[in-house]
């Protein structure tokens, strides 16, 4: 047999192996996608507005927090949030916020409106007040919640979260280049997911990755797929930008910003900017925290969050 002859069996081989390998692959990703999103439609409840629908989910019994989520997931952070820090204690509610998961963008996707959707989801569950837990993303729908509601809030805890300062600074080229491609590509992000997990965690200067594996697995479930809130983050994206809403000094209720002295995608210098222009904040920075602190430093976040609640209401006058 010709060395030729070799040559185009072997490649044909190659290009044979190629494609039954992808064909498995996308296959998996198609079975992942699907089993997500049932166990996303399983775990919340959905109602309906004149302007279209929300989607919830209610953990536990206690003292309400809300937690409004930050971008490239929805509700089941709150979920994830609560499990890590012991939050279990609390009577968590957590909600999907315009573009995201089940809630219709059609909610309205401005900050004045997704604070109007919060105040909804309380209204929905027979809440007058909540403190409010808001991460990364979220911290503008927050910051407006509390601006616009502070009847209603009781306190506001920013958590590695986003503030106007955020549009002013620099955003890294190589994670608006991440971000884009997440938006564009759902295999992109399950395969993120599945193979680069370790990579990207460093990437975010989290040390020690293989302690906090799990827990950061958990917390990013419901990355995938891309295309359940792709809408949502878009939507932050132009909010951050645009935004005139938001007046720091105009916010009046008790504020707590946790932040990481390691975040590169939401810089230390927002969370110092919250913090100066909030009348009542208080900043707390975690020493080796990043943007992912939340599955990091569980046992220390939960500690903050409870004493300066516990706190807060030892000062407030009981309804």
């Amino acid at each position: 047999m010709s060395r030729s002859t070799n040559r185009v069996r072997s490649e044909f081989l190659s290009l044979l192996l190629m494609g039954v390998g992808s064909f498995y692959v996308h296959r998996a990703f198609r079975a992942e996608k699907r089993q997500k999103l049932e166990w996303l439609r399983s775990t919340s409840q959905v109602f309906t507005t004149e302007h279209g629908s929300i989607e919830y989910a209610v953990r536990g019994q206690g003292q309400p927090l809300l937690y409004i989520h930050g971008g490239m997931g929805g509700f089941e952070q709150g979920i994830a949030l609560a499990e890590m820090p012991a939050l279990d204690d609390f009577q968590l509610i957590t909600f999907s916020r315009p573009g995201y998961r089940r809630t219709d963008i059609s909610i309205g996707g401005s900050l004045p409106e997704q604070a109007e959707s919060a105040c909804r989801v309380l209204d929905h569950l027979g809440i007058r007040t909540a403190a409010v837990i808001a991460l990364s993303a979220g911290g503008m729908a927050g910051l407006q919640f509390a601006q616009n509601y502070p009847e209603r809030c009781k306190a506001l805890i920013l958590l590695s979260a986003q503030g106007p300062e955020l549009a002013h600074s620099r955003p890294s080229r190589f994670w608006l280049w991440l971000l884009d491609l997440m938006l564009a590509s759902d295999f992109f992000v399950w395969m993120l997911m599945n193979l680069g997990m370790t990579v990207l965690t460093r990437l975010m200067r989290v040390v020690n990755v293989q302690d906090s594996l799990p827990q950061i697995t958990q917390f990013f479930a419901g990355v995938s797929p891309a295309s359940d809130w792709r809408v949502g983050t878009a939507n932050d994206v132009d909010q951050l930008i645009n935004q005139q809403s938001i007046k720091l000094e105009r916010i009046h209720v008790p504020t707590l910003v946790l932040h990481g002295t390691q975040d590169v995608i939401v810089p230390p210098v927002v969370a110092n900017d919250n913090a100066i222009k909030i009348p009542q904040a208080q900043l707390t920075m975690i020493d080796g925290g990043t943007h992912i602190m939340m599955a990091t430093h569980a046992g220390e976040i939960s500690h903050l969050i409870r004493h300066y609640l516990e706190r807060i209401s030892g000062q407030m006058p009981h309804n």
